[in-house]
């Protein structure tokens, strides 16, 4: 086009990772997708960053338990599981209220972020959504930030989406 625009549409049937957390946030990036970018023919699939470190790390059982550490041990993890379970069936019901045909997957890895781009690169995404909770500078550098760690390190476009803050929340 001679006024420099790029008119080239997005490609149909692409396949789109969203990073789920169960926030406010991360379900509103869903719902921008979903009402800007999604199309039916698109393949999405919502990633949940499962952090079974702070089991681990809480443990003692990381030198020759005795049989009773290790059936609590057992305990534990088979509480954690069934709670990570939930959160996936309630993700999944989430995309069907949103009338969106995809997948919910759970993933671990050292830092969620690396999670949600080990996903993408196995089901070769072309798009990563992500919500983000708005930290300041401050908590952001001790803190860290998957939406951060997802521009930095993704091979693929990523799509932050920031929700609506608590005082644009009270005007409305």
């Amino acid at each position: 086009m001679a006024d420099g625009q790029n008119t080239t549409p997005l490609p149909v049937g692409k396949t789109v990772v969203i990073g789920m957390d169960g926030s406010d946030n991360s379900r509103f990036a869903l719902q921008w997708f979903v009402e800007h970018a999604w199309k039916p023919d698109d393949k999405v699939v919502m990633v949940y960053c499962v952090e079974l470190s702070e089991v681990f790390s809480a443990s003692q059982f990381y030198h020759a338990p005795n049989p009773a550490e290790a059936d609590a041990f057992q305990a534990i993890l088979s509480h954690e599981l069934h709670k990570v379970q939930a959160r996936l069936e309630e993700f999944a019901s989430y995309m069907k209220e949103l009338k969106v045909d995809g997948v919910v997957k759970s993933t671990h890895a050292s830092k969620p972020g690396e999670g949600i781009i080990n996903v993408a690169k196995d089901v070769g995404a072309s798009l990563i959504v992500t919500g983000t909770r708005g930290l300041g500078k401050m908590r952001r550098t001790f803190l860290g930030s998957v939406s951060d760690y997802l521009i930095h390190h993704s091979h693929i476009p990523v799509l932050v989406c920031q929700g609506r803050d608590k005082k644009d929340k009270a005007k409305s």
